[in-house]
């Protein structure tokens, strides 16, 4: 009777979840468009949880900074504000020193080959021609292409104006975006700060609450998922933050050195592109050859060479020095999550994959040591057992 019972729950369960897949196939563009809207409502409280964790590693440093032998009350009162603080603060210092690097130069570049680019196409033609004999097909395109640049400046300037009369026309709405933006980060910010106040209280509510509901195999599980998570998030974060600055120093030091144009600009951008795992020092190289190529394409082909060096140098003799075994994912296990994750979200998936994956790497290793540690014991069991018999 027993076993028909369970049966009849288990036939249960899977028609359940049919059915649910079922619910899910027919009607997964309205299910898609619910999502989507509810993490439109949830997206500050998302950003806040999301702020609150990097500033929470920061504020951490501080609070061990500030003052570490006192226990008097005023120390204990504004340990935490202070700690709060200095976190926004060096973001935002940081940040506005980045784009303080990156945006004026940005605009300089762009200026300067909307000015050289007829001169520098022009300058190719004539290199073709007098060298037809080595590229004849070419030769013959280049020679019956007739580019007339004043016309393209004209129809830039006519696409600029069309541009600038439909931004005058949407400027109600474009300047509504904008409010809304500033909102939702001054609710993500309000947020962040509320959750980093009041942690430990929350921390104690949310662990209660598991602890009461869930089974206590439940609880356990999921008190180690999460702490295997967080260990891994916190890690990465700290890696990848410290190995940034180091690369971007080293590329900024390095042309300024062989004295490489946009030494600042490039060695910043860098800095900011290395949080991407393994693609993002190739991608602020690609934009730097680009840069360097309209001033000298002999100094591109230089720097190609030198950004290659300089990241062999630092990966393989500084960054283990600095973050030893780092977050303990294998090499091709991260290409192969940045691979995934930028396939499904973009860059923040290339972001979010490494850790996700390094997490999910440790929970492996760590079941698969503890079934063989169960193997062994009751292989020592059984091997008991045989003496026993034996005698």
């Amino acid at each position: 009777m027993e076993k028909l019972k369970q049966l009849d729950r288990m036939i249960l369960k899977y028609l359940m979840i049919i059915i649910v897949l079922v619910f899910v196939v027919v009607y997964h563009s309205q299910i898609f468009g619910w999502i989507n809207n509810l993490i439109g409502v949830i997206s500050p409280l998302i950003f806040g949880v999301a702020l609150a964790y990097i500033l929470n590693i920061l504020m951490e440093k501080f609070e061990k900074w500030y003052f570490p032998n006192k226990e008097d009350k005023w120390v204990k009162v504004t340990r935490r504000p202070i700690s709060i603080l200095l976190s926004i603060v060096v973001v935002i210092i940081v940040l506005l020193f980045i784009l303080n690097l990156v945006v004026p130069q940005l605009v300089s570049v762009v200026e300067q080959v909307i000015a050289i680019l007829p001169q520098a196409a022009n300058n190719l033609r004539n290199w073709v021609l007098e060298n037809e004999e080595l590229f004849p097909p070419l030769a013959d395109f280049v020679d019956q292409l007739d580019v007339n640049w004043q016309n393209i400046v004209q129809r830039t300037l006519n696409i600029v104006n069309d541009v600038t009369g439909s931004f005058i026309n949407t400027a109600f709405s474009t300047v509504t975006s904008v409010f809304s933006i500033v909102i939702n980060l001054f609710l993500s910010l309000m947020i962040a700060i509320y959750l980093l106040v009041s942690k430990e209280s929350l921390l104690k509510n949310f662990d209660l609450v598991f602890e009461t509901y869930l089974p206590l195999k439940y609880y356990r599980r999921l008190k180690y998922i999460s702490g295997v998570f967080n260990d891994s998030f916190r890690s990465f974060i700290t890696v990848e933050v410290i190995e940034a600055a180091i690369l971007g120093a080293m590329v900024t030091v390095g042309m300024l050195i062989f004295r490489f144009p946009y030494a600042t600009m490039i060695g910043a951008l860098t800095g900011v592109t290395a949080i991407i795992p393994i693609l993002g020092a190739y991608l602020s190289g690609g934009v730097g050859f680009i840069l360097i190529l309209m001033h000298s394409p002999i100094q591109a082909l230089l720097f190609i060479v030198f950004i290659v060096v300089t990241q062999q140098i630092e990966g393989n003799l500084i960054y283990p020095r600095v973050v030893g075994s780092s977050i303990g994912l294998p090499g091709l296990w991260v290409l192969v999550a940045v691979t995934i994750g930028g396939g499904v979200m973009g860059v923040s998936g290339m972001l979010l994959a490494v850790p996700t994956a390094s997490a999910l790497y440790r929970m492996l290793k760590d079941h698969v040591r503890y079934r063989n540690e169960v193997k062994q014991s009751q292989s020592r069991i059984q091997t008991s057992e045989d003496v026993l018999i034996q005698r």
